[in-house]
């Protein structure tokens, strides 16, 4: 057999060598996993993400999440970084969707661009450009979707490096996406917000039905993913934009000989003003629960025991919305678990 040149043996050796050492990309769809919503304050906007990736946000303008802190370099110089994905959804004033879509394909060189094609976004009509960099199969690979309401353009962005790629992270792309809520103006008129506003804001600020999970010390519970968990002593503090909505949590250390009856009936002299307690579950435990609250807000008390721990979970919503609240938070509570 012919042996080969020399030189041709060398390259042939450095190409062995390169394919040995490089580790093949896990193309696997990722999931969303545990998510986020994030809320803009100023224009109303949302959108989900996943939590465990890395956020950029200016009120008022923008919010972006990336897969990773390398992700981010990545899309900021393309020389160096992570090939990951990115979401993000912004907000553009004084502006229709038509031309938002046009600028947009004039903002980047050595890109192609497509589209507008018709779709929708947040239930609204919009126009949909797509975008890659031809020639490179790692080049700069993605979408973005316009809408239009009250003079503001939302739209929602959705990239990657490479078609393989914007297939791995289709379902991240897909959720969040699915899960924008489009911008608005708070109309106000003669002191007040006008209904179609106070509308939109109140649907906003419902309780989303996608949960994720707080662990605290001894206990987890789930919560809906468009509130905030801030972590307290022994427990914790779920709530939204509504101050009159929410779940928390606080633990108790009880003397030997102290069962979940003595203590609940206790604190509902002492806390509750005497108000009767009943006897339930939470989460297939047993419980005891008080109910009190107001003319506007309903609120409740659950104690659930573990060792020599008392758990008082308590849960509030306001009886004007109900329907929209209450279903998503007892669900908060039942979800509730003390290890």
């Amino acid at each position: 057999m012919q042996r080969l040149p020399h030189y041709l043996m060398i390259v042939f050796s450095l190409a062995v060598l390169a394919s040995c050492g490089r580790k093949d990309e896990d193309m696997t769809p990722v999931q969303p996993g545990e998510t986020v919503t994030y809320k803009d304050l100023v224009y109303r906007f949302s959108m989900k993400a996943p939590k465990s990736w890395v956020v950029e946000s200016v009120p008022g303008r923008n919010t972006t999440y990336y897969s990773s802190a390398a992700t981010e370099t990545r899309f900021q110089k393309f020389t160096e970084g992570d090939y990951g994905a990115r979401v993000g959804v912004a907000a553009v004033e004084h502006m229709t969707k038509e031309k938002a879509a046009q600028d947009f394909k004039t903002s980047m060189e050595n890109v192609n661009f497509t589209g507008p094609d018709q779709a929708t976004l947040g239930g609204q009509p919009a126009l949909k450009v797509s975008y890659m960099t031809p020639g490179d199969e790692d080049g700069l690979t993605g979408y973005r979707i316009f809408s239009e309401k009250d003079s503001l353009v939302t739209y929602f962005d959705a990239a990657t490096f490479g078609e393989k790629r914007m297939k791995k992270y289709e379902p991240v792309f897909t959720l969040a996406e699915q899960s924008v809520q489009p911008a608005f103006v708070l109309k106000v008129t003669n002191g007040k917000i006008d209904s179609a506003s106070l509308n939109a804001m109140m649907e906003q600020m419902k309780p989303s039905q996608t949960f994720s999970t707080f662990s605290g010390q001894g206990f987890s519970i789930q919560y809906p993913d468009n509130f905030h968990a801030t972590p307290s002593a022994g427990g914790v503090t779920i709530k939204g934009e509504r101050e009159d909505a929410m779940v928390k949590v606080d633990a108790n250390t009880v003397a030997k000989g102290i069962d979940l009856a003595k203590y609940a009936d206790e604190n509902a002299k002492k806390t509750y003003h005497g108000a009767a307690l009943s006897s339930t579950t939470v989460g297939g435990q047993p419980a005891k629960m008080v109910s009190y609250g107001s003319a506007a807000t309903t609120a409740r008390a659950y104690f659930v025991m573990s060792g020599l721990t008392v758990y008082r979970i308590t849960v509030s919503w306001p009886n004007e919305l109900e329907a929209g609240f209450r279903p998503a938070l007892e669900k908060s509570v039942q979800s509730f678990k003390a290890r």
